[in-house]
């Protein structure tokens, strides 16, 4: 009798252990398939399901940072004249995946410089040493600014890693510092409770296999440290590569990369610079366009660079970076705001004064911006909105008292308010509404009017 009731469980346990492998095969070949689908609504219930804290959270926080800051030069793409000494800007090409034709360095632009010289560049590691860099305080100002996520680099072009990887002598270790910056800065995610995600750039103009000869065999180097940080640090979210569209997915075989990462972190959302449109889009450095059908994220700069070049250089106001902010989730789309420590390890007290004043403007206003929709009205240089429920948040810039027209929502209104003011009178047709602020109202920045409906909008 114990032995029929021994096979039955070993039968059952066969059983449950092929539907199990069944199902992990489904849920990746789903995965797989909704990663090559652009728009949202096409993607499964699992994928969508997926992404809504994201969608939610609407605001993050980007960190270029590696030995590049030391001379204060571009990361990675201050390597283009490192042949030079430095004075006559000769471009120095980069090791060029040339079996799909692509070039990697056919131009270059004036945010490249300084040029670094080679020996200088090679060897930034080895003064590396940011004393002052505390991962906690970095976070608590993310917090402080009302970001809800955080994406580090741990990789970029130029194939330095932030963390200490067993399969490169080329990393923190190697460093003075020799502290994981990767691991701190994931534990004190987690300790905050912060989403946390790493970029990591499929690029690798220092490892030796990258190149046409032996792209497989790079290929499995980038496989091994996208591994060895997705399993040293279980609290990744995301995963941002930066090889751009043109670059093919087959290039990093690209199904077998998702199915690892799929493994080891079914949850994970990833971005569209892998060869396949993925979770979402990321324009650079400008305000997506208003997109109700696929999901985006604006990752933008304080200086215009990705790397930290001096108290020299400008950095925008605050009301740039908050009117930024406020496009974005008008748009319907994301800001990942970067960024850039010094080579002391802190933030620039420039940009960290911006993020405060943008966490102490979301406290009173944040209700317009996390867990919106952009819409129900189109952005223009004057306004934009968001919704959420059975109310309609419309940013107006530089508003002055006055009628105001707005087009005609199927909804009745039932109140009109300026968040952290009066309410206001209005009119509504089916055609349009008007709003009647005070004649002698006046706002040099950004006024929000709060309209509550009788019905949620759909």
């Amino acid at each position: 009798m114990k032995i029929k009731k021994v096979k039955f469980f070993l039968i059952a346990l066969g059983l449950f252990t092929l539907t199990a492998k069944s199902q992990t095969v489904d849920s990746f070949e789903q995965f797989w398939a909704d990663a090559q689908k652009a728009n949202w609504a096409d993607k499964s219930e699992a994928s969508q399901f997926r992404i809504k804290w994201w969608q939610d959270a609407r605001f993050g926080m980007f960190i270029h940072w590696d030995p590049s800051s030391v001379v204060v030069s571009e990361i990675s793409w201050s390597k283009q004249f490192y042949d030079d000494n430095g004075e006559n800007l000769i471009d120095n090409p980069r090791p060029s995946p040339d079996l799909f034709n692509i070039k990697e360095h056919k131009f270059w632009f004036n945010w490249f410089k300084p040029a670094v010289p080679r020996d200088v560049y090679d060897n930034l590691y080895k003064s590396f040493y940011p004393g002052m860099f505390n991962a906690d305080k970095i976070v608590e100002t993310a917090k402080q600014a009302g970001m809800k996520y955080i994406i580090e680099v741990t990789k970029h072009h130029n194939g330095f890693c932030m963390w200490d990887s067993e399969f490169t002598d080329f990393d923190i270790m190697s460093t003075p510092f020799k502290r994981d910056i990767i691991d701190e800065m994931a534990k004190a995610c987690e300790r905050a409770g912060m989403k946390f995600g790493i970029y990591y750039s499929q690029r690798d103009w220092h490892h030796p296999d990258y190149g046409p000869e032996r792209m497989d065999k790079y290929n499995e180097y980038m496989y091994n440290q996208i591994r060895e940080l997705l399993t040293k640090h279980p609290n990744i979210s995301i995963i941002f590569f930066d090889s751009e569209q043109y670059y093919p997915w087959k290039m990093w075989n690209g199904r077998e990369l998702f199915k690892m990462i799929h493994q080891l972190r079914p949850d994970i959302i990833i971005n569209d610079r892998c060869g396949v449109p993925a979770d979402y889009t990321t324009p650079e450095q400008k305000i997506g366009q208003f997109n109700k059908k696929r999901n985006w994220e604006s990752c933008m700069t304080f200086t215009g660079f990705w790397s930290w070049h001096g108290f020299q250089t400008k950095v925008i106001s605050y009301e740039e970076c908050l009117e930024n902010l406020i496009r974005c989730a008008g748009g319907n789309g994301n800001l990942l705001m970067n960024i850039d420590p010094l080579p002391t390890g802190q933030i620039d007290p420039r940009e960290e004064t911006r993020l405060k004043q943008i966490g102490e403007w979301l406290k009173s206003y944040g209700e317009s911006i996390y867990e919106t929709q952009g819409g129900p009205f189109l952005p223009d240089s004057s306004k934009v909105s968001t919704y959420k429920g059975n109310k309609i948040f419309v940013h107006f810039f530089k508003m002055k008292g006055g009628k105001i027209v707005l087009q005609g929502i199927s909804e009745t209104i039932l109140k009109a308010e300026i968040m952290s003011g009066p309410q206001i009178t209005f009119t509504q047709t089916k055609e349009q509404i008007s709003l009647c602020l005070p004649a002698d109202y006046e706002n040099n920045f950004v006024t929000v009017v709060k309209l509550t409906l009788d019905k949620d909008i759909h």
